[in-house]
């Protein structure tokens, strides 16, 4: 990958990722590799340019120094005044069941979390608790924090932030609840919310399918409360920061995972091996980097796809993956990967092995490529077989 920098003033942005025309691009993406690059090249500028981004970094590192510290063995929850009164401080939780679902929430959550009247957290935990009786009360542990979890991420995404849903079927009345998909709808349950589906009988979500809707802000780590959640769809949003821990680690039935075209950063976690279930894993176009953890991925022995092109990954790909025997599609380029690509991953015949291979010196040197390409500022994908420009 080039390392060529452009330099832009601190007060410049550049046109948003989701404006008509790169809205009409992105419709066709995996139909032109070419397209990737232009959108590539635009997220890739966007840390330079955004000045809120040491603020996303400071959040994100409060939220995991939190995290971390919850890891310690739990004492029981006390109820103290400050949680009591922490939604309204005339009227505090008093009822049995109330105080129950609050310490479900502290459980959950965290107890900094959500006394912190600014965060997601907190708004979530205030607006179940008070505002959402009709649909919450009286529901099991697992139904009540699933609720809970999507009422954190529609706060996380566009509560503390500038942007709003950008909802297929919008309408300018603001109290018109179809038009917001019936989000954050006391008269709805979550499963008929927008992108949301459950199982049958048990009404646990099963797929939530988030991509193009203009969503930014930080992941919360509360989606690792959906614990049968199948497929986590979040592409083409704004997301910044890490990928938080507890979703990696808490999701163990997820099939799908889909968060490319976003703004994550960091390592890959080795609590990926946790997902031992998964068999699609997209996150092509962030910012992901240092080097593949080759030894956790190649024990999803399901892993079907791996699709981690534009990030910054380094070191060299791991010949672990060659063990992943149902393997069909590997795309590493546009990193800033060096060496072979190992020749028990050719071994695989996979269907799609796209590295960064083009040219006389090649930043990886692979024998057995269905694509080669090069990176920017002159990128190029180019098919092996036929030649042709892709």
């Amino acid at each position: 990958m080039s390392q060529h920098i452009i330099q832009v003033p601190p007060c410049t942005r550049l046109p948003s990722l989701h404006d008509d025309r790169m809205t009409m691009m992105l419709i066709d993406f995996k139909q032109s590799q070419f397209v990737f690059y232009k959108i590539q090249n635009r997220i890739k500028m966007k840390l330079s340019i955004r000045t809120p981004f040491a603020l996303t970094v400071l959040i994100t590192l409060f939220f995991s120094l939190t995290e971390a510290r919850q890891k310690v063995k739990k004492d029981p929850v006390v109820l103290t005044d400050d949680l009591l009164f922490m939604c309204d401080k005339r009227n505090p939780i008093s009822s049995a069941r109330q105080k129950t679902e609050l310490k479900w929430l502290v459980e959950a959550t965290g107890k900094q979390s959500l006394l912190l009247s600014s965060s997601a957290q907190h708004q979530a935990a205030c607006w179940i608790l008070y505002k959402d009786r009709r649909q919450s009360k009286g529901r099991s542990r697992s139904l009540y924090l699933q609720r809970y979890a999507l009422s954190v991420l529609h706060f996380a995404s566009t509560k503390s932030n500038s942007t709003s849903w950008d909802w297929f079927m919008a309408v300018d009345e603001p109290g018109a609840e179809a038009a917001k998909g019936h989000w954050m709808s006391h008269k709805h349950h979550e499963c008929n919310w927008y992108g949301v589906k459950c199982t049958a009988i048990r009404k646990k979500i099963k797929k939530l399918a988030l991509g193009y809707l203009k969503l930014d802000g930080i992941l919360p780590r509360e989606l690792y409360l959906l614990d049968q959640l199948k497929e986590l769809d979040m592409h083409a949003n704004d997301f910044q920061g890490v990928l938080p821990y507890k979703i990696v680690d808490g999701l163990r039935n997820l099939e799908i995972l889909e968060l490319h075209m976003n703004g994550f950063f960091g390592n890959l976690h080795k609590e990926i091996a946790g997902l031992r279930k998964l068999r699609e894993l997209r996150l092509f176009g962030n910012y992901f980097a240092g080097t593949l953890p080759g030894k956790e991925l190649a024990s999803l022995k399901d892993l079907e796809v791996i699709d981690m092109y534009a990030n910054f990954l380094t070191g060299t790909i791991p010949a672990e993956l060659g063990k992943l025997k149902k393997l069909r599609v590997l795309d590493l380029h546009d990193n800033n990967l060096v060496g072979s690509v190992p020749q028990a991953i050719c071994n695989l015949k996979l269907e799609s092995l796209i590295v960064d291979c083009l040219g006389p010196n090649p930043e990886v040197q692979c024998s057995c490529c269905t694509v080669c390409c090069r990176g920017l500022p002159n990128a190029k994908c180019v098919d092996v077989k036929t030649g042709a420009e892709v």
